[in-house]
């Protein structure tokens, strides 16, 4: 293990920018967007979110492994991020859950990680530079050649990624927050096992990288839940006679995921539509607006919004790089709903007479607060509201 903890590593920067530290995880180098996280707690979810596809993280919190990995706190089947930079790596983790170490988990998938370097240097840097191309590299690659391909990096301005991260094939999910299984239930839809009182609304979830927590959550809140792959038609989500439709979290740029726009805009009107993180995107997108993005991004579980409606702030975890902007949403359909505290981004939007809204940050956290579970809540009350008779349907 000695031999593991003294490998150098560098992490190259496409500015020229070169951190020099010690290696953990895979001998191999990725390359990305390098983003900085702030959470304390949930390395694991990090790692696995599909939101991450594309980008080399950070974690500003110093101590990162001491509780090993496990399947239960998994979002996805795998990591998604390209590499992982940390001040301080535990070799050894303590933990009744613990499955095995972060180093083997993260070696299994081969995943590069930096550790022992100044992580406070970096995120100033990102911070006042804004996120930047770069490569972690862990197979003695020399820092000249980890800039010079850094450089050539594809910026995330323009990549289509939730094809990329998508599921396969059509699943059924009927596990909620005590279990953590995924169920094969899609050919048996409707035959849950479960009282019927406990499944009274069927939501569609668009799987754009969805995260399982979500999947979770939705199931706590009586729906029987089916996911689909990101470029499943309208009329084929149509054809299930869905109560509800959820668009869900992901990576990358929502302006080149056309598809999913035009599928987003045949869907207002037919069906209640709750959108969180890319799919509240890519609903701004199919309203009419524009999206841009941020400097740095949000990423992280320590985010103050403040709930324009209730006139209540939030605690939210985030995890994006692009926004959608609320001065191009059209006023006389579309109401702000929440706002970002730190830099007064959009951060939620409902539609003034359709059956929709959604919001920029993750109210299913994990990791995070869970001030804003109430949302699950809210879609499933504008199911029941939308199923009434005399409701307002195209």
């Amino acid at each position: 293990m000695a031999e593991v903890q003294h490998r150098p590593a560098i992490l190259a920067l496409e500015d020229g920018r070169v951190f020099n530290g010690r290696a953990a995880g895979a001998i191999t180098r990725h390359g990305g967007e390098v983003v900085f996280n702030t959470s304390l707690t949930g390395y694991q979810e990090v790692f696995t979110d599909p939101s991450y596809a594309g980008q080399i993280v950070c974690l500003t919190y110093p101590h990162i492994g001491n509780v090993g990995a496990n399947a239960e706190d998994q979002e996805s089947p795998r990591p998604f991020i390209e590499a992982l930079v940390v001040r301080e790596f535990s070799q050894v983790c303590s933990s009744w859950r613990s499955a095995e170490t972060a180093q083997l988990y993260l070696n299994r998938h081969k995943i590069p990680v930096i550790w022992d370097i100044d992580t406070r240097a970096l995120v100033r840097h990102i911070r006042n530079v804004g996120a930047l191309r770069g490569i972690v590299s862990t197979d003695g690659t020399p820092a000249d050649q980890l800039i010079f391909e850094a450089k050539k990096l594809a910026s995330m301005t323009g990549q289509e990624l939730a094809s990329r991260v998508t599921c396969g094939k059509p699943y059924g999910w009927d596990k909620g927050s005590v279990e953590v299984a995924i169920s094969p239930c899609f050919e048996q839809m409707g035959e849950s096992d479960a009282p019927a009182e406990m499944r009274k609304h069927r939501v569609v979830a668009y799987d754009y990288g969805i995260k399982q927590n979500i999947l979770r959550l939705l199931v706590d809140h009586r729906c029987e839940v089916y996911v689909v792959p990101a470029q499943t038609s309208a009329e084929d989500v149509l054809q299930m006679k869905p109560d509800g439709v959820f668009l869900s979290n992901g990576p990358g740029d929502p302006e080149p995921a056309t598809y999913a726009v035009e599928n987003i805009q045949k869907l207002f009107g037919r069906v209640p539509v709750f959108g969180i993180c890319l799919g509240h995107q890519l609903c701004g997108l199919a309203l009419g607006g524009k999206t841009f993005k941020l400097k740095f991004g949000h990423h992280g579980s320590n985010h103050p919004v403040k709930n324009l409606l209730t006139d209540q702030v939030e605690i939210t975890a985030q995890n994006h790089g692009f926004c959608v902007d609320p001065e191009s949403m059209p006023s006389s359909t579309v109401e702000i709903t929440h706002v970002n505290l730190n830099d007064n981004t959009n951060e939620g939007m409902r539609h003034k007479s359709l059956p929709f809204f959604s919001v920029q940050y993750h109210p299913e956290a994990s990791p995070g607060p869970h001030d804003s579970h109430y949302l699950f809540t809210q879609f499933t009350d504008l199911m029941k509201e939308f199923a009434q008779p005399g409701s307002l349907r195209r």
